[in-house]
């Protein structure tokens, strides 16, 4: 019993030990704002858990930092000139592309430990541990959650305010009257009603930091993870325990993704779409759709980030006949420029490697790590269904003839696009107002290409050409070209229904770039152009707003198959002269094919009864 005592005293003592060294180690990289630092230690001295919040915080607060510098300040500015009259907006052209010049500036740090004031901390303590023991679903929400959930007086890398106080201002009239029950994920249903109904406008043209809290509240726009901020920011300042879930990559996107979390009273976590995508309920997950194999959390203890796929996927992938040489065995998912981004990993024992937690209707490969950083496959990529393994093995003894008309996934809001030109039609005329036409073309039909080319039955001599969209869609139009001959002819004015904002207006529909485009929600849309003088068509094209990833005639394209430890294997290399290209491949292999021309948006794929499957929520 004097020996078991004895161990524990020294655990106790190594415990005590490690946590002054974080403490000391904080307070010393502080500098000369350690007095600010001690004076909050002293304040909580003998107040049991809000000293606790306090060494946390400062213990974790070398990690943490706002930017500071004109190219912040510059970078709002650009987001105040952004125009919509939706969801969606773009800022003015010129100012996104001079801060764009100008963000390599944005490179001063300002660390909290060195700027941090001691009212400041204590008051954010003082109002988390208010929020949190004044309301009922808390009384389940252990120290540890708290101090993650609520306690954090920021949230990524914003300048210092006292935003709790304003949020709590404008937003605690919907628990003090509007809702008064004790079920926490009603209650954070409501902050993102009332978030929703008051509006935000998501700006992709440049990329800040995090802005500030006050920045939010007032102005209400920028990207996903403002979104996410301004909601973490309510509901911690109303005592509803909310985080921000992310993942860093996907296959589909090739970037990350965040949304928020809210933890319940039986501890579970619910993953929630943004506040703009829908109500905050139950079982409604924040993934989208694409796929990421691993999802994490920010924390405001180092490292900053914890891996929480248990709270989204329940699935068990198991291996077996690994390599007893490997130690371990990694997951890795697609990435276009042909290597595999690890998500997993896995202890390999009796020749089996068993991942919890993984994410399934996904394409995988196995790996093993060769250097830091760098991993090569050691068998076949596989798709994993929930349940069962789906290997790719390439059968080089049997060909299949296939033919090919996209390098990616085409997305239901691009198939949204296409959709909304079927019943719209092109008239042509020698009077401005159109009282006589000289030939009407009608969109019969979905087009199911970007590139749609109209021969028309006869030539047309016209001056005049309106597109008239169908009375109930809105209108996304990347192209117009229009010829004779071999000539192209190009309008010399244009005018119609109104841009929905001053980027997308009808002039990118004559600039060559299909990826530019004329957009307006308003219904029904007329655009009239005018070629200045009388021209003879035989022929025009028309391409609906669109990602660029279908086969564009001129474009050098290469296709590959997985040859598992072997990697990529070429198929050659084709220039494409139509619409589509066609290939001979080894039957149930993976594949991918690379634009050399242009482009990075890239996804493997296989062949299903005779057609290419993505693997994707979002065809």
């Amino acid at each position: 019993m004097k020996k078991y005592i004895f161990i524990l005293l020294l655990l106790s003592l190594a415990i005590g030990c490690r946590d002054n060294r974080r403490l000391d180690a904080a307070l010393e990289f502080a500098g000369e704002n350690r007095v600010e630092l001690e004076r909050v230690l002293e304040h909580y001295r003998d107040s049991g858990l809000k000293y606790e919040a306090a060494r946390f915080l400062i213990e974790n607060m070398p990690g943490w930092y706002a930017y500071r510098g004109m190219a912040l300040d510059s970078g709002k500015a650009v987001l105040l000139s952004t125009s919509s009259s939706w969801s969606f907006g773009a800022a003015d052209p010129e100012l996104a592309e001079r801060w764009r010049q100008r963000q390599s500036m944005l490179r001063e740090k300002v660390y909290d430990a060195r700027v941090i004031t001691a009212d400041y901390l204590i008051a954010n303590i003082d109002r988390a541990f208010a929020a949190w023991q004044s309301r009922p679903w808390n009384k389940y929400l252990p120290y540890e959650e708290f101090r993650e959930c609520i306690l954090p007086y920021r949230v990524g890398n914003e300048p210092l305010e006292r935003w709790w106080e304003a949020y709590e201002d404008r937003y605690a009239f919907l628990l003090d009257s509007v809702y008064r029950g004790t079920d926490v994920i009603e209650a954070a249903a409501m902050v993102g009603d009332r978030l929703n109904a008051e509006g935000f406008v998501y700006v992709w043209d440049i990329s800040l930091p995090y802005v500030e809290p006050s920045f939010l509240l007032e102005h209400r726009m920028g990207n996903c993870t403002n979104t996410c901020a301004l909601a973490v920011y309510a509901m911690r300042a109303l005592g509803i325990p909310a985080v921000i879930d992310f993942y860093t990559y996907c296959s589909e996107m090739r970037k990350g993704h965040t949304w928020n979390a809210v933890r319940d009273t039986t501890g579970r976590y619910w993953g929630m779409q943004q506040f703009t995508d829908g109500r905050f309920a139950r079982g409604v997950s924040g993934l989208d759709g694409r796929k990421s194999g691993r999802i994490l959390r920010q924390c405001s203890e180092a490292p900053y980030y914890k891996d929480v796929s248990g709270d989204y996927f329940a699935d068990t992938l198991r291996l077996e006949g690994v390599d007893r040489k490997w130690d371990n065995l990694y997951l890795g998912i697609f990435n276009p420029n042909q290597h595999w981004e690890p998500v997993s990993v896995a202890r390999v024992k009796r020749g089996k490697a068993v991942f919890p937690h993984v994410e399934p209707e996904v394409i995988y490969a196995p790996l093993t790590k060769v250097s830091e950083g760098g991993y090569e496959e050691t068998g076949y990529p596989f798709y994993f269904d929930g349940k069962t393994v789906h290997p790719y093995v390439p059968d080089t003894a049997k060909m299949d003839t296939v033919t090919l008309w996209r390098k990616y996934p085409l997305s239901f809001w691009m198939k949204g696009y296409l959709d909304a030109t079927c019943g719209g039609r092109f008239e042509f005329s020698n009077r401005r107002d159109f009282s006589t036409l000289e030939y009407v073309h009608a969109v019969a039909d979905t087009p199911r290409v970007a590139y749609n080319e109209v021969m028309l039955p006869r030539q047309v001599k016209c001056r005049y050409v309106r597109y008239v969209a169908p009375a109930d869609t809105t209108t996304d139009m990347g192209e117009l070209m229009f010829y004779g001959s071999a000539k192209q002819y190009k309008p010399v004015a244009w005018e119609g229904t109104p841009a929905d904002n001053k980027v997308n207006v009808m002039a990118q529909m004559f600039d060559g770039n299909p990826l530019t485009f004329y957009c307006t929600l308003e219904k029904g849309a007329v655009l009239a152009m005018d070629f200045g003088r009388p021209v003879t068509l035989d022929r025009f094209v028309f391409i609906p707003r669109n990602d660029d990833n279908f086969i564009r005639p001129g474009d050098t394209y290469e296709l590959f198959y997985h040859g598992g430890r072997e990697g990529w294997i070429s198929l050659g290399r084709q220039t494409a002269k139509d619409l589509s290209l066609t290939y001979a491949v080894p039957r149930g292999a993976l594949l991918h094919l690379r634009c050399l021309t242009r482009g990075e948006e890239e996804q493997a794929f296989a062949m299903q009864d005779g057609k290419q499957e993505f693997y994707s929520n979002f065809d």
